[in-house]
């Protein structure tokens, strides 16, 4: 599974470390690649990461100054993946979408399988139809600024949006990247959510 992975991540072609991987991130199955700095605390230089990527704790190892930090990079053009998961692993996403967008995430959902939402998407899943959902997954609320990419239960599982001149995903089921639970389609949405965040925006 890692080495299908790795063949989908080379197409993309970042340079050496110009992605940032904060939080809960060691059970996550792709990082042994050099394209991704995984760290424990938010560097003082983020303009030279192309995308920061956020496993999200339950005690954020952010501070109120390092999210407004995330807020300007993301302001700016940079790119934000938020991911979450069941009670407490939502400590960072629930900091940042309030701060982004004055709502959090709610609910929780144990469905195995999400759907993938219609043609009019970022992450462009539709072909696939379903996606693995995560162990224990939460939802995020409807926002006109984000489009859903998956859902559980009717619940928006997965949305994507630009946010001023940025670009943000927010991900309710991270677990599904864990090692134990890699499979084919959540390695191909992994990569796609990384093609998203990492290709320039059309002007």
């Amino acid at each position: 599974m890692r080495l299908l992975f790795f063949v989908f991540i080379a197409q993309l072609s970042f340079s050496q470390n110009n992605i940032l991987v904060l939080g809960n991130y060691s059970h996550i199955c792709f990082f042994d690649d050099s394209s991704y700095l995984a760290v424990q605390k938010l560097p003082e230089e983020l303009s030279s990461f192309r995308s920061i990527l956020i496993f999200s704790t339950s005690t954020s190892i952010l501070s109120k100054k390092d999210a407004l930090r995330i807020k300007s990079y993301v302001e700016v053009g940079g790119s934000l993946y938020l991911g979450a998961e069941n009670w407490p692993l939502q400590a960072e996403s629930i900091q940042l979408t309030n701060l982004l967008y004055s709502k959090e995430l709610y609910g929780e959902y144990h469905e195995q399988r999400a759907n993938v939402a219609s043609k009019n998407s970022n992450l462009k899943m539709y072909e696939t139809q379903e996606v693995s959902a995560g162990i224990s997954t939460v939802a995020f609320p409807l926002d006109h600024r984000l489009k859903v990419e998956a859902w559980v239960n009717d619940q928006p599982l997965i949305l994507s949006g630009e946010y001023e001149q940025g670009k943000v995903v927010i991900d309710g089921g991270y677990s599904r990247f864990y090692c134990e639970n890699i499979e084919i389609l959540s390695i191909t949405l992994f990569s796609k959510i990384n093609h998203y965040l990492n290709i320039k925006r059309q002007k």
